[in-house]
């Protein structure tokens, strides 16, 4: 096969595999000078992102049509922040620590046309993680965050945990002993589970833990759809970041895509309708237009 060597073009799908995944165009935010992102998440209409900063606290939603930004919270953190369905209300973290240091958490949601915040569920230090009602607008009774059946996957110690139904069970396709689990993530239809294990690589079992499935070394991967997994194939020297590339998987075949080149180094991918976007070390943002 014929290898064509694109050089003029800053993001591309380089794949000698057939095409998963079509890309359209790529668009580097311009995000307000001295912005440097260290996390965006994806609006599932993919018209938004809420982002947090490299040197201060906050989130902020930046509008990806206007690149304007709206403060939503001033102490919220971004990490594992979600967005439910209905494309206005975003769920996130805020962390306080008392006089002896413990850190407690707070859930908190924002509506993001109204600007209203209420706690969903007060400080504690056993938050592990939390669903959004993927069919009905989120509600919140009594600081009790309120889902459909969808299982939600959670790890604690390095262990990975499912929880459904109010009913959280350990899940460990690979064991527990001298294991190390991270980013776990349940299929949008709720019958799989995404994670990785350190120095073992990136997996995709059944949700019962069963049948699972190796997926190469994809670090913090995210689901596209059931069946395509967008992760980083992520090299350092033990300080710095050397290379970074996002890599898009079909689960059930060994069908890679390249979907970024080595002239960026692209991190932490997110996923909303047609696109996917990803942070770079130096904090600028990229968005992934998909046909």
């Amino acid at each position: 096969m014929k290898k064509i060597i694109l050089s003029l073009t800053l993001l591309a799908s380089l794949s000698v595999n057939a095409h998963i995944l079509d890309l359209k165009s790529t668009t580097k935010v311009d995000v307000p000078e001295g912005v440097k992102v260290s996390t965006a998440q994806l609006s599932p209409d993919g018209k938004w992102a809420v982002i947090s900063h490299q040197s201060s606290m906050g989130l902020d939603k930046i509008d990806l049509a206007t690149n304007t930004l709206t403060r939503i919270s001033d102490t919220g953190n971004g990490f594992d922040l979600k967005i439910a369905n209905d494309n206005k209300t975003v769920i996130y973290r805020e962390n306080n620590y008392d006089a002896n240091k413990r850190r407690f958490t707070t859930l908190k949601s924002v509506n993001i046309a109204t600007g209203i915040t209420k706690i969903v569920s007060p400080a504690t230090r056993n938050t592990r993680d939390f669903a959004l009602n993927t069919s009905k607008t989120l509600k919140a009774t009594k600081g009790t965050l309120v889902t459909n059946s969808l299982p939600v996957a959670s790890i604690n110690r390095g262990n990975m945990y499912v929880t459904k139904d109010g009913v959280t069970t350990l899940v460990a396709p690979q064991g527990s002993e001298g294991k190390s689990y991270l980013w776990p993530q349940v299929s949008p239809d709720g019958t799989k589970i995404l994670y990785f294990v350190v120095g073992e690589g990136c997996f995709v079992c059944n949700i019962d833990g069963s049948n699972s499935v190796p997926q190469g070394m994809l670090r913090a991967s995210v689901w596209y759809d059931n069946n395509i997994i967008v992760g980083m194939n992520h090299k350092d020297n033990g300080h710095v970041t050397t290379s970074s590339k996002l890599i898009a998987k079909e689960i059930n075949s060994n069908t890679t895509q390249e979907l970024t080149t080595s002239s960026v180094k692209a991190m932490y991918p997110s996923t909303g309708a047609k696109s996917i976007s990803f942070v770079t070390p130096e904090g600028e943002l990229y968005v992934l237009n998909i046909k």
